[in-house]
């Protein structure tokens, strides 16, 4: 006989209750004709909703027979939620059952109670926290499993060595030995109650008389307290001990640091004071402050008085306020300074840090006149490289000119049977120079453009099949030197793009000409086109070749960089293919990725963004 506290179910793919036992009636308070046909989610707690969903599709997509478990809030008939723990076996491939078969069960009660368990193990780690004794709880065998922050406070030690029997370490010395075998010693139930001293481990605080009343637990263990009453026996003396130690703070620290009352009667002033101000504490104290500081850098802005929140004696006025102040001889420097204000038995005071920063303000005009400068450097230099790219152009193409000039006229003579020789190789290698060298030229012209932030794309239609088909062919004469084969895949339908054509097909050639170079001979380099998953266009060029470590990625996209940079390197260039095409698909709104490992190849993929992608719209405006 099937438990009335607990429910069967089965949902049809589409999420819809196929059949469900008739305990939900006992359950949750509906009858089964009343969830049968329907969707669940009118029922589900709509923070729970989302998750659910998620389960069930991940539970519809896993391997038949899979099952997960999980817990969400249903609404019952009386308008109340119960959490209900369903565990779900993906069923679909049975003939018979053809879904997903869920087993139900309340365990509202359970989670109840771990909330409840919850909620009081945070009352009791609150109150352990606020009162103001410190707290150990021991196990049966006496090791400290827990310690408040108010002992550490008492210790001197932090809490995690508070642990375990660490906490001994804070007894005094003359102490340590009873208290250890006291601390041993069982309670009876009743209250025991110890005295003893702490001592500062590291030497440099007074010690501290403590009260430490422990108490036995029901699974064996116990809880102390421990009450600082070194603080009513010695309260003079700590009185005295905290002036002194706030007169050693104020001595020794290396920032000026001035208090002023309500009459603007100065009442505190460092050594560092003295020292930045040039004059002695005993010449101003007590005395209005007239000099030094503005008045008005030591209060609240505007003169609006700062009213404390309720129970609250200390609050911040200002921090990291700039103002000018002035020594005992006349001379001003900025300071920087941080005020303060609190209450002593009705009576305002003001702190105020100070730090001279003339020196930062001298390091940072130098550091501003250094990047002005060297600003102006770089542009001096982005400046005279364009005019020297420039100047250089004008003799390349002359020499590629004339070398095409003596090509075809070497070319007539070998035609004519003239010349036995092949000087039309010779003045080929010309020609092909000076275009390299045009090339490299043109190169280092688009970076300086680029960093100067003077690019603009010349934005149209953009037809990648012809845009890959002219780039390869581009190359074609690079690839049969090289001795390497380029196959091209490219989308039949292959979407136009919006953008600069000639700049696109710089960046792609640049890296397909990087690939052929970098590629062992026979082999054969793989060019693609096409639509990604996400929407993305993707053109990537894969090589065989020698490749690189995946550290050398970045190097490789820097201007300028050689990985290879041994004076007997075998691959020519200065380092600019890569980092120009990377600007270029940047431009775009692009990216470029490369994926590559030492021996294994290189992986180059540009993905252009869907806003690139004509829509209809534009592209019968470009028709009209």
């Amino acid at each position: 006989m099937q438990d009335r506290r607990e429910v069967v179910a089965v949902l049809s793919p589409d999420g819809r209750v196929r059949h469900i036992s008739e305990s939900v009636a006992d359950l949750l308070g509906h009858r089964p004709e009343m969830l049968t046909g329907a969707s669940l989610d009118s029922h589900i707690h709509p923070d729970d909703v989302e998750e659910v969903h998620r389960r069930l599709h991940l539970r519809r997509s896993a391997p038949a027979g899979s099952s997960s478990r999980a817990a969400f809030r249903f609404r019952h008939s009386d308008g109340g939620w119960r959490w209900l723990e369903v565990t779900t076996r993906n069923e679909m491939a049975d003939p018979v059952i053809g879904g997903l078969v869920l087993n139900i069960r309340d365990v509202s009660d359970h989670i109840a109670l771990s909330e409840r368990l919850r909620a009081s193990e945070a009352r009791y780690r609150t109150l352990a926290e606020a009162v103001p004794v410190g707290i150990l709880q021991a196990d049966a065998g006496g090791q400290v499993l827990f310690a408040n922050a108010r002992l550490a406070g008492i210790t001197g030690l932090e809490p995690d060595r508070l642990l375990g029997e660490g906490w001994l370490d804070a007894v005094h010395p003359e102490d340590r030995a009873r208290v250890a075998a006291e601390w041993r010693l069982d309670p009876d139930g009743e209250s025991v109650t110890t005295d003893f001293r702490f001592h500062d481990p590291d030497g440099s605080g007074a010690d501290r008389r403590v009260l430490c009343q422990r108490i036995r637990l029901e699974d064996g263990g116990t809880i102390a307290t421990i009450t600082d009453v070194s603080e009513y026996v010695h309260t003079a003396n700590a009185l005295r001990l905290s002036e002194a130690r706030n007169e050693a703070i104020l001595d020794t620290a290396a920032e000026a640091i001035l208090i002023i009352d309500e009459a603007d009667v100065l009442i505190s002033f460092n050594r560092a004071a003295e020292a930045m101000f040039g004059v002695a504490a005993g010449e101003l104290l007590w005395r209005p402050l007239d000099r030094l500081i503005p008045l008005s850098d030591l209060r609240e802005e505007g003169g609006v008085r700062l009213e404390f929140a309720p129970g609250q004696t200390t609050a911040l006025v200002a921090r990291d306020r700039a103002a000018e102040a002035e020594r005992a001889d006349g001379t001003r420097f900025p300071v920087e300074l941080s005020v303060s204000a609190s209450e002593v038995e009705g009576r305002r005071l003001y702190t105020a840090i100070l730090r001279d920063v003339t020196d930062r303000r001298r390091a940072e005009a130098e550091l501003l006149a250094a990047k002005e400068a060297a600003e102006a450097g770089n542009h001096a230099k982005s400046t005279f490289i364009a005019a020297m790219s420039h100047e250089l152009r004008t003799p390349l193409n002359a020499v590629i000119g004339f070398s095409q000039l003596l090509e075809a006229q070497v070319g007539t003579v070998a035609a004519d049977g003239q010349r036995n020789g092949r000087p039309d190789d010779c003045v080929g290698a010309i020609r092909q120079a000076g275009e390299q060298l045009l090339a490299i030229i043109d190169d280092i012209l688009d970076m300086v453009r680029i960093d100067d932030g003077g690019l603009s794309l010349a934005e149209g239609t953009v037809d990648l099949s012809a845009l890959v088909e002219r780039t390869v062919a581009d190359l074609r004469f690079h690839a049969n030197r090289q001795r390497v084969m380029v196959g091209v895949v490219v989308d039949g339908d292959l979407p136009p793009l919006r953008g600069d054509e000639r700049r696109l097909g710089q960046a792609l050639g640049n890296i397909l000409s990087n690939a052929i170079k970098f590629s062992h001979p026979e082999a054969a380099v793989g060019l693609t086109a096409g639509l990604a998953a996400d929407g993305w266009v993707e053109l990537s060029v894969r090589d065989q070749g020698i490749g690189m470590r995946p550290e050398d990625i970045e190097k490789a996209l820097t201007p300028f960089a050689q990985i290879d940079q041994g004076t007997n390197r075998r691959h020519e260039g200065v380092g600019l293919g890569l980092p120009l095409a990377l600007r270029l698909v940047e431009a775009h709104g692009g990216t470029l990725r490369l994926d590559s490992a030492l021996g294994q190849g290189c992986t180059a993929t540009i993905r252009l963004p869907p806003s690139r992608i004509m829509t209809i719209a534009e592209l019968l405006a470009l028709m009209s």
